[in-house]
C-alpha cells in the first residue's frame, strides 16, 4: 500500500467547558503556549500526521467584547509563527453579534495577522449559520480570499447543514470547511444527498460516529469534497486506506484536499 500524507483538518485551541453544561466535561488543565504547541506536535507525530489546520475554540469568555476576540486571534497567529511547517493553515474567529467591529477584525486577521480564514461554531456564538449578519462577513472574506470553517453539528438546528449550503451557494468563490456533520445517521444521509450542490464545501468525515460508505460518497460527490481529521483516529484512517476507491482519491481525502484548499505545495 502506498504511503499517504496525513493532514488533521480539525484542531481547536481552547476549552469546551466554558460553553457546555456545568459538569458535562472536565475543564482542561491550562498550559503555556509553548507547552500546548509542543503537545499538539507530539500527538501529531504519534499519529503520523504531517500538519494540521488550527482554529480557536468558540467558547471563550468575552467580558470585554471585541478586545477578547482580538486577543484570541493574536494567540492563533502565534501558532502559525511558532511552527509554520506543522500548523500550515490557521484560522481566527469573529462574533456575528459584534457587527461592523467584526468586519474590521476580518481585515486585521488577513493583513496584520496573516491568518488563512475565519471559523464559526454558531450554536456557541448566538445565531443561525444563515443569520443576515453573516452575509457582510462572507462578502469581505471573498474579497480577501479567506477560507471559512463552519460547524454543522447534528444536534443543533442553528447549525443545520442546509443553512451552510445557503451561504456556500451565495458565495461560490469562498472555500468552506464543514465540521461535525456526519455524527448522526439522519444528518449524514441529508449531506450525502445534497453535497454535490455546493462543490466549494469540503466535509470533515471524522467524529464520534461516521455514518458514511466512502465508495458511495466518492461515486456521488467526488473525493475532492471530503477530508480526514484526527477526530476519527486510526480506525478512520484504515477505513479510507482500505476503501474500494483509487489511490488518488485516498490521497485527496487523507491530505491532498487540504493542500489544494490552501494552495500548498
Amino acid at each position: 500500500m502506498p504511503e499517504f500524507e496525513l493532514v488533521d483538518a480539525h484542531q481547536h485551541v481552547g476549552d469546551l467547558a466554558n460553553v457546555l453544561p456545568n459538569g458535562m466535561v472536565p475543564e482542561s488543565a491550562s498550559s503555556a503556549f509553548e507547552e500546548d504547541a509542543a503537545n499538539r506536535i507530539s500527538a501529531m507525530d504519534a499519529a503520523g500526521v504531517s500538519w494540521a489546520v488550527l482554529q480557536p475554540n468558540h467558547g471563550y469568555l468575552k467580558p470585554e467584547g471585541i478586545a477578547d476576540t482580538m486577543r484570541l486571534n493574536d494567540l492563533m497567529a502565534r501558532y502559525g509563527q511558532h511552527a509554520p511547517d506543522r500548523f500550515r493553515a490557521v484560522f481566527g474567529t469573529v462574533e456575528p453579534t459584534h457587527g461592523a467591529h467584526s468586519l474590521a477584525e476580518i481585515d486585521r486577521c488577513k493583513h496584520e495577522l496573516g491568518l488563512d480564514g475565519i471559523s464559526w461554531h454558531h450554536r456557541f456564538q448566538g445565531c443561525y449559520i444563515d443569520n443576515k449578519w453573516m452575509w457582510p462577513f462572507l462578502e469581505r472574506m471573498a474579497a480577501l480570499d479567506l477560507a471559512a470553517i463552519v460547524h454543522v453539528n447534528a444536534e443543533s438546528s442553528l447549525e443545520a447543514a442546509w443553512r451552510l449550503q445557503r451561504l456556500a451557494t451565495d458565495f461560490p468563490t469562498v472555500r468552506f470547511l464543514a465540521f461535525d456533520g456526519l455524527w448522526s445517521f439522519e444528518r449524514a444521509g441529508e449531506i450525502v444527498f445534497r453535497a454535490s450542490l455546493t462543490p466549494n464545501v469540503i466535509w470533515d468525515i471524522s467524529g464520534p460516529a461516521n455514518y458514511l460508505v466512502l465508495e458511495n460518497w466518492v461515486a456521488r460527490n467526488g473525493a475532492e469534497t471530503i477530508c480526514y481529521s484526527m477526530h476519527g483516529g486510526a480506525q478512520l484512517q484504515q477505513q479510507i486506506e482500505h476503501a474500494a476507491i483509487s489511490d488518488a482519491d485516498k490521497a485527496l481525502i487523507l491530505g491532498g484536499n487540504m493542500k489544494r484548499m490552501f494552495a500548498l505545495d
